[in-house]
C-alpha cells in the first residue's frame, strides 16, 4: 500500500491544482481527513490520519484505482503541495514509470453504457495472475472475455500482459462477481471460469459459490453454457457439489487431477506437492426469459448537510434481505460533507461514500448497481435521510 509518514502537514486552500492532480476538497472527521483528488481519468480519496504528532498519508482503499502508478503520482503532488517533512515514503520508486491507461481496464460505467453483446462472452472470476485468462483469450479471438478481480496489483499485471501480448478481446474489471453478474444480460455468456477461489473455510458466507451466485450464473449462461469450478480444496469441492445438487435439474461432470493446456504458478506448486485438484462443471440447457437491464442507483433529491451533521449517529438498518450500515461522517464545510457506508446483503456487501454538497447528493464512487439488495439499502438510506430532515 503506497504511503507517506510525515512530521508536519500544511493543508492547502481547496480546490487547487498541482502537477497533474486536481484536489477538490478535504473532509474532516476526528483524527482522519479525506482529500478528494482527480488525477487523469481517476477520482479517488487520499486518506490522512494523525497519531502522536505525525501524519500517515495513503490512498483510501474503497476508492483506490487499480493502476497504483496514478496513486503514487497524486500522492507525490499532494506531498509537495502540502510541504510535508517526510519521515518515511514508499512512493518514489515509481516516479519514473510512464503514466498510462490500459485500454482493457474498464470501470462499471463502461458495462452500463458501452459494453456490446454482439459476441459470445466468457467470464473468469478471480483471474489472479491472468495466465489462464490470457491463454483463453488468445486461443479464442472471436470471444469477448471479461476478467473480474479485486486484487489491484493482479489487475494491473494482467493489463500490462494484454498490451504486451496484443490481446484486445478483453475487458478487466475491479469488481465483485457476485454483484456484477446481476448486471450482465440474460443468455449472453458461454463459459464462466471460477479457478482456485479462496476456500473461506472459517467464513463460508464469503465464498463465491452460493445459491444466489449459481442462479445468476444460470440466468446469464447461454444454452449449453458452463459454470466451471477448479479447486485444490477438498472441502470447497464437496461444498460446491452439494450446492449444485440442490438444483431441481442439473447436468454435472467431475474430473480429478485433470491436466489443462495452461496452469498457474500456484497450480504448478500444488502439483509438485501432490495435492489433488478437482474440476466440477455445471452445464446449462435452457433459454432464460430476458429481464430489464440493471442500472445505477442515484439520489434524485438533495439533502441539507447541516441538518444531517446535527442529528448524525452511526446507524445499522437491516432485515433478512439487506443491510445498511451508516458508519462515519466527515465535514467539508457547513453545507457539505461525506458519509461512509456499507450495504448490500450478508454475502454480497459493498462499501462507498455519500457526498453531500449544496446542490446535490451522490454516491462516490458513482458505480452502485441497482441490484435487489442494493435497491433496498438505497431506499433505507433515503428513509433515514428523510427522517433526519423532518
Amino acid at each position: 500500500m503506497p504511503n507517506i509518514k510525515t512530521k508536519n502537514l500544511t493543508m492547502p486552500n481547496f480546490p487547487v491544482t498541482y502537477g497533474d492532480s486536481h484536489f477538490c476538497f478535504a473532509a474532516y472527521s476526528d483524527n482522519e481527513i479525506l482529500v478528494k483528488v482527480m488525477h487523469k481519468t481517476y477520482d479517488f480519496f487520499i486518506q490522512i490520519r494523525e497519531k502522536n504528532g505525525t501524519y500517515l498519508i495513503k490512498a483510501e482503499k474503497i476508492t483506490r484505482p487499480s493502476q497504483v502508478v496514478f496513486v503514487h503520482q497524486a500522492m507525490r503532488d499532494f506531498r509537495d503541495l502540502s510541504g510535508c517533512e517526510v519521515l518515511f515514503s514508499n512512493i518514489d520508486s515509481h516516479k519514473n514509470k510512464t503514466l498510462k491507461s490500459y485500454a482493457v481496464l474498464k470501470n462499471i460505467g463502461y458495462f452500463l453504457d458501452e459494453f456490446q453483446y454482439d459476441k459470445e462472452i466468457w467470464v473468469e472470476v478471480g483471474f489472479g495472475s491472468g495466465r489462464h485468462l490470457l491463454h483463453q483469450a488468445k486461443a479464442h479471438p472471436n470471444i469477448q472475455f471479461v476478467g473480474l478481480e479485486i486484487h489491484k496489483p493482479s489487475i494491473e499485471q494482467a493489463a500490462k500482459q494484454c498490451e504486451l501480448q496484443g490481446v484486445d478481446n478483453m475487458a478487466l474489471l475491479d469488481f465483485d462477481a457476485r454483484i456484477f453478474f446481476e448486471f450482465l444480460a440474460t443468455n449472453s455468456v458461454g463459459r464462466i471460469f471460477v479457478h482456485f477461489p479462496v476456500p473461506w473455510d472459517e467464513k463460508p458466507h464469503r465464498r463465491v459459490i452460493s445459491q444466489d451466485f449459481i442462479q445468476e450464473s444460470l440466468r446469464i449462461l447461454r444454452p449449453k453454457g458452463t459454470l466451471e469450478l477448479r479447486t485444490d480444496s477438498d472441502k470447497y469441492f464437496h461444498y460446491s457439489l452439494e450446492e449444485f445438487l440442490r438444483l431441481n435439474k442439473v447436468t454435472l461432470s467431475i474430473h480429478k487431477n485433470q491436466d489443462l493446456d495452461i496452469s498457474s504458478k500456484y497450480e504448478d506448486r500444488w502439483k509438485r506437492q501432490d495435492k489433488d485438484i478437482y474440476d466440477l462443471t455445471l452445464t446449462h440447457h435452457e433459454t432464460n426469459k430476458t429481464r430489464e437491464k440493471v442500472g445505477k442507483l442515484d439520489f434524485k433529491d438533495g439533502y441539507d448537510f447541516a441538518t444531517i451533521k446535527k442529528y448524525f449517529a452511526p446507524t445499522l438498518r437491516k432485515d433478512d434481505t439487506y443491510f445498511l450500515h451508516i458508519e462515519k461522517m466527515y465535514q467539508i464545510d457547513v453545507h457539505a460533507g461525506v458519509i461512509k457506508i456499507s450495504f448490500g446483503s450478508s454475502f454480497k456487501n459493498e462499501r462507498a461514500f455519500v457526498h453531500f454538497s449544496s446542490n446535490e447528493t451522490k454516491y462516490f464512487p458513482d458505480n452502485i448497481l441497482a441490484t435487489k439488495a442494493n435497491k433496498k439499502a438505497h431506499e433505507s438510506m433515503k428513509e433515514w435521510l428523510d427522517e433526519i430532515q423532518k
